[in-house]
């Protein structure tokens, strides 16, 4: 099967060519950061904020499958224009579609939430994530629609640890949120059930996804764990509410993934430190 994945320079899309099945061909976009190389698998370079952009690639090489992982970090309308460029692409040449998304399309108020819960978003991002979903839906009813939470990389390399491991190398005190919580995954565990999705049946496959870590964690809880898996002082960690934000934020975002209990991949604890050192 040939799968074309977006987003390829990201965390998740690196990780998801770094465990794919030898059975799958996949092919990578990106924009602005080139990827290293990898032997077998095809980049293109493509601005899928760009009217037809991703639709003219698409058609020429003709993927079974698309995976769009691609967002802009701080330009919500580029990330609702991406989505609606593979989407309307995706239906116009009739290609499966596995769209990820975010918990933070909730606004953290329930206990919990599963595959069946209506978004409910809080913030711009998060409004800009639920509007994405909306078009996916919309344009292939078919799509998986991948709900996941923060994704960690085990050099912490990803947006929610570089600039903490960073300032705790430094000896600064840093401040994380005690009363947010999340489900974090390891980007490989995520990859490996993504490939576990692309491998189902298409009518199998369609429908909400609820892909996240077994382990709900606060962003303090989570930084420890990361503190101690890189032999950092935890001390200079400080805890604060999220009410002090400008912006509100959702508190809970516990996500239950009960499709997900079919898939055949598990993914692991974030807070162990003797799994954290390992992505494999």
């Amino acid at each position: 099967m040939s799968v074309l994945i977006t987003g390829g320079a990201g965390l998740l899309g690196r990780a998801l060519i770094e465990v794919a099945p030898e059975a799958q061909r996949a092919e990578i976009t990106w924009h602005n950061d080139r990827p290293e190389r990898v032997e077998g698998v095809k980049q293109h370079r493509c601005d899928l904020t760009q009217p037809l952009a991703f639709f003219t690639l698409a058609e020429r090489r003709r993927p079974d499958l698309v995976i769009h992982t691609a967002y802009a970090r701080t330009d919500h309308h580029a990330t609702i224009d991406m989505t609606s460029e593979v989407a309307t692409a995706c239906h116009s040449l009739e290609v499966p579609l596995v769209h990820v998304s975010s918990d933070v399309v909730f606004d953290g108020t329930a206990d919990f939430y599963d595959e069946t819960a209506a978004p409910s978003p809080l913030h711009a991002y998060g409004h800009a994530k639920a509007r994405c979903e909306g078009i996916v839906a919309e344009n292939c009813p078919d799509a998986a629609i991948v709900r996941t939470s923060l994704i960690v990389a085990p050099d912490a390399s990803d947006a929610s640890s570089s600039w903490l491991v960073d300032s705790l190398r430094r000896g600064e005190r840093v401040t994380l949120f005690g009363d947010e919580y999340r489900c974090p995954i390891w980007a490989t565990d995520l990859a490996r059930l993504l490939w576990d999705l692309v491998a189902l049946e298409r009518s199998e496959r369609r429908g909400v996804w609820h892909l996240v870590g077994p382990e709900r964690l606060s962003r303090v809880e989570l930084g420890v764990a990361i503190a101690a898996r890189l032999g950092l002082d935890a001390s200079l960690i400080d805890s604060a509410s999220s009410d002090s934000m400008a912006e509100p934020r959702p508190k809970n975002l516990t996500l239950t993934s009960t499709r997900a209990a079919r898939l055949p991949s598990r993914p692991r604890r974030v807070s162990t430190v003797e799994t954290y050192g390992s992505s494999k």
